[in-house]
C-alpha cells in the first residue's frame, strides 16, 4: 500500500474550472502555484534521479495545498509506446505540443508546449478546448493568440474573477512566456529552468493594482464582473500552427510511453 499526503484544495483545474466552495484565486496566488509548477517540471527534466516527463500535462496534474503551494502528480518515466497505443480521447489531446500530437514524440520541450497552455488556462480562467464556448472560442491557443500580442488586446481577455486586481506588466509577462512555449518549432520554446527564472523575476516586480485598476478601466471605474467573448482584432484572425513536421535539433527524442510506471506525487518544491 502506498499513502501519499493529501493536498487539501485539489487540482488547480478544480480551482480554476470547478470550485464553487471558495474565493477565485487571486493574482499572487496564480504566480505562486505557476512558480512551483515551473520549479517541480525542472526537477523531473533536469534535476531528479530519471528524467520523468508528461505525455499530457494539464491544470489536473498541479496539486495544490492548504497553503497555496503546488506539487506534481502523474509524471512518470519516458519509454517507447507503439502509435496505435495512444490515446485518441479529444480532452486528453488538448494540451498536447505538435510533435507529439502528429508524431509521438516526446521531449522536455513538449512539456514547455503544455505549460504554456496552462499559463493561458490562468490568465483567461478558461480551459483548453471547452465544449461550453462558441466553436471558435474552443481552442485557447488559437483564440487567444491575436489577443495576447498586444497590451490593450491582453486586458480583455483577462479572467473576470480577478476583477482587474492584477498588474498589467506582469501579465504581459506572462503572456509573453506564454508566447513563446507555444512556438511551434520545439527549438524556440524556453527550457522550464529559464521559465523558472523568469517567473522569480515577475514576482519581485513592484506593482500598485489601484494603478493597474484605473489604466484598464478609468478613473472611477469599476472593473468588469461578467464574462464576454470578444471577438479577435479585425484583419488579424487567429491561426492555429501549421501541423508540418517539426524537428527536435539538440536533444534526445523519445517516444511516449503511457505504460511505464507512474508515481503520484512530487515534493520538496
Amino acid at each position: 500500500m502506498l499513502v501519499y499526503e493529501r493536498l487539501a484544495l485539489g487540482s488547480l483545474d478544480r480551482l480554476l474550472h470547478g470550485r464553487s466552495d471558495g474565493p477565485p484565486l487571486d493574482w499572487n496566488t496564480r504566480m505562486k502555484i505557476a512558480l512551483c509548477a515551473a520549479q517541480g517540471l525542472t526537477f523531473l527534466h533536469e534535476e531528479g534521479p530519471f528524467q520523468a516527463m508528461y505525455n499530457e500535462f494539464s491544470t489536473a496534474n498541479i496539486q495544490v495545498d492548504k497553503d497555496f503551494s503546488a506539487k506534481l502528480s502523474g509524471y512518470g518515466c519516458v519509454g517507447n509506446t507503439p502509435p496505435e497505443t495512444e490515446t485518441s480521447n479529444s480532452s486528453a489531446l488538448a494540451n498536447l505540443s505538435v510533435e507529439t500530437l502528429e508524431r509521438g514524440v516526446l521531449t522536455p520541450k513538449s512539456n514547455v508546449w503544455s505549460y504554456g497552455v496552462v499559463l493561458l488556462e490562468m490568465l483567461t480562467g478558461r480551459k483548453n478546448m471547452d465544449g461550453s464556448y462558441p466553436k471558435e472560442e474552443r481552442n485557447l491557443v488559437k483564440w487567444s493568440k491575436a489577443f495576447v500580442s498586444g497590451d490593450c488586446r491582453l486586458s480583455l481577455i483577462m479572467d473576470p474573477q480577478l476583477k482587474g486586481r492584477f498588474p498589467a506588466k506582469a501579465a504581459r509577462s506572462i503572456a509573453d512566456i506564454a508566447q513563446r512555449c507555444l512556438q511551434v518549432e520545439p527549438s524556440e520554446r524556453p527550457t522550464m529552468r529559464n521559465i523558472v527564472d523568469q517567473l522569480r523575476v515577475i514576482q519581485d516586480m513592484k506593482y500598485s493594482y489601484r494603478a493597474v485598476s484605473t489604466l484598464l478601466f478609468g478613473p472611477g471605474v469599476a472593473p468588469p464582473r461578467s464574462s464576454f467573448s470578444p471577438s479577435p482584432p479585425a484583419g488579424r484572425p487567429s491561426v492555429s500552427p501549421t501541423r508540418g513536421g517539426v524537428g527536435v535539433p539538440g536533444e534526445e527524442v523519445r517516444r511516449l510511453s503511457s505504460g511505464s510506471g507512474r508515481r503520484t506525487s512530487l515534493e520538496g518544491f
